[in-house]
């Protein structure tokens, strides 16, 4: 059965500082439908996780403390200037004290295995959720605000750093531990991006699946809605910052959507859309620095006829490929032969067609990977 109410994700670049914290604040106060927020690790925090690996690894005690101490200080200074109550603050230096831990023990051991790297990664969204419930507490006195571990709802296989979502055990975890308390008084906040195994080591959905984390609990909890929020206003023509004057598109297909993250676009991760279209459920992505503008909202709809979107670049071992992507577009005669006309046959490959992309490889000899984007996209404007 679909309910009434939302689940809301904030990306790593709606949560990097304080301020960007409390704009996401406000769309959540603005908003009495979503219940559950999914919250990534502060902007390049993962990053920063990731060179605490390396540099542990390769015996720099100092580029190691360096580098922990900057992602300490980043999270300390969020939390001074959200006014963070005591209690949490105490919360956060626990972090910070399994933050330093993990570190020497990959600075003594020279090594870090995945099962390591994903509990290292996973302080990251703990971090910054714990912060973010703090401060829903403190703007919005009248709901009850509860930090939910992410560890607890979704489980996955032992394939850490690319774990596989248990999808029946993540729908009796939300069953048992989100639904029975879900009402207008509740607000559930938790981490994007991590899980766990059976054995209750923390995994993660592999670079970018906060996207993942928000459809699964959404289809857990059967919501009317899934929220995306990020730094642009929707999902564009082309990524805005290939191409000048992008177009942004209202609606799209779950397919179309899929295709282009599965072909390049940045926007979305290529699982991110499998749960919310296993209960056809709707998926709205926006911008949390102009949540007023509207956005692109992703449904099970397709055009009728045949149409183009947009483009997409997927860069590989074997070259450059552009991919235009929209719906029936094995059905649009001579299109090939058409977008050559537009592309220039002499600096593009026609690769492959199927119902909702055809895509071509550029030939980097004759033509710059930027100017042939910007080409591409021209010859898109032909169709939108």
């Amino acid at each position: 059965m679909e309910n009434n109410w939302i689940v809301a994700k904030f990306g790593g670049s709606s949560v990097r500082d304080a301020q960007a914290m409390l704009r996401c604040c406000q769309i959540i106060e603005n908003n009495p439908k979503i219940k559950v927020v999914v919250i990534s690790a502060t902007q390049n925090t993962t990053n920063q996780l990731e060179t605490v690996s390396k540099t542990a690894q390769v015996g720099d005690g100092m580029g190691l403390e360096l580098v922990v101490n900057e992602i300490i200080n980043k999270h300390i200074y969020i939390a001074r200037e959200l006014f963070t109550s005591p209690a949490v603050l105490l919360e956060l230096e626990v972090l910070c004290g399994e933050l330093k831990a993990l570190g020497a023990l990959i600075l003594k051991d020279r090594l870090c295995s995945p099962a390591t790297m994903d509990e290292l990664n996973s302080l990251g969204e703990r971090m910054s959720s714990l912060l973010f419930a703090d401060l829903l507490r403190l703007r919005i006195p009248k709901k009850i605000v509860q930090l939910l571990d992410a560890r607890k709802i979704i489980k996955t296989n032992s394939d850490f750093q690319k774990a596989e979502p248990q999808i029946e055990l993540i729908a009796k975890n939300c069953e048992s531990q989100i639904l029975p308390t879900i009402n207008d008084e509740t607000l559930f906040v938790t981490q994007g991006f991590i899980g766990s195994d059976s054995e209750d080591c923390t995994t993660t959905l592999g670079r970018e699946g906060s996207d993942y984390s928000a459809t699964l609990i959404g289809e857990g909890v059967s919501a009317s809605l899934v929220q995306i929020w990020t730094d642009v206003t929707g999902i564009a023509s082309c990524d805005p910052r290939l191409v000048d004057e992008v177009k942004f598109i209202k609606t799209i297909s779950y397919d179309e959507a899929t295709a282009l993250a599965s072909l390049g676009a940045k926007v979305l991760f290529p699982s991110t859309l499998l749960p919310t279209k296993r209960k056809n459920i709707p998926v709205f992505v926006g911008s949390s620095l102009y949540p007023d503008r509207g956005g692109t909202l992703i449904t099970q709809e397709h055009d009728c006829a045949f149409s183009l979107k947009a483009i997409s670049l997927l860069e590989n071992k074997d070259g450059a490929f552009v991919s235009f992507v929209g719906t029936h577009i094995d059905k649009k005669n001579d299109l090939k032969n058409i977008l050559l006309s537009y592309l220039g046959a002499d600096c593009f490959q026609f690769t492959k067609v199927n119902i909702h992309s055809i895509t071509f490889k550029i030939d980097q000899s004759k033509l710059e990977k930027s100017l042939a984007i910007k080409k591409a996209h021209l010859a898109l404007s032909k169709f939108i």
